[in-house]
């Protein structure tokens, strides 16, 4: 065996130095993989309460490695006449302009701190203020035409994470169930996590939600 090595001496020198690099190839790709996955944002949106059912809250939490900057809020609410879209950004408020609230109470927009969760509205709000924006009267969240049925609520959070200057959405979908005779609603969402979405055509549709509800 030695001498066969002190034979093939160059080979082996050659082999040994291949086997060295893909060690740190290996090993270099792990790092960048951790530190890829730690500039990574992530944010849940999800039910804050779930007995409460339709009356949860609906909670944003941040759980990326640095802050995030939510820059607005979006639901969509699929029906059976069509797609209704609602900015959600703003917390309504029935005050004097002298008794105007903190930032705080009067916009969701904002910095995100790191395990930091956002409480939005009730889901059933969400569905009642999506339909008044549409001219559909409601019965405690539930459209009071028959015809018009609920299929599902989406959330939609646009913010930029870091330093990056590309902003992306945190999307997860809820799919609606309506009795017809109790009116009673319920909501599961579609999906285990929250869908993060930064393609150029997804940024181009946030763009075009931002001028027209901004």
């Amino acid at each position: 065996m030695l001498d066969w090595i002190s034979q093939n001496n160059t080979l082996v020198n050659a082999l040994t130095s291949i086997g060295t690099l893909f060690v740190w190839v290996f090993y270099a790709q792990l790092l960048y993989m951790g530190f890829s996955r730690q500039r990574r944002p992530r944010m849940l949106i999800n039910k804050g309460v779930g007995h409460e059912y339709i009356d949860s809250p609906c909670l944003v939490c941040n759980m990326s490695q640095e802050a995030v900057f939510v820059f607005f809020i979006v639901i969509r609410l699929k029906t059976s006449k069509g797609v209704f879209t609602a900015p959600m950004t703003d917390i309504s408020s029935d005050s004097p302009m002298d008794d105007k609230p903190g930032l705080r109470e009067r916009t969701r927009q904002g910095p995100l701190a790191s395990g930091q969760c956002l409480q939005l509205t009730s889901f059933r709000e969400m569905i009642s203020t999506i339909l008044r924006r549409e001219g559909v009267e409601t019965d405690n969240g539930y459209p009071c035409d028959p015809d018009i049925r609920l299929e599902w609520l989406e959330v939609h959070v646009i913010s930029t994470y870091g330093s990056d200057d590309k902003a992306f959405g945190a999307v997860r979908r809820f799919r609606v169930h309506a009795d017809t005779d109790t009116h009673d609603v319920q909501l599961q969402p579609t999906s285990l996590d929250t869908t993060r979405r930064k393609s150029w055509r997804y940024r181009r549709l946030a763009r075009r939600w931002l001028r027209e509800f901004q």
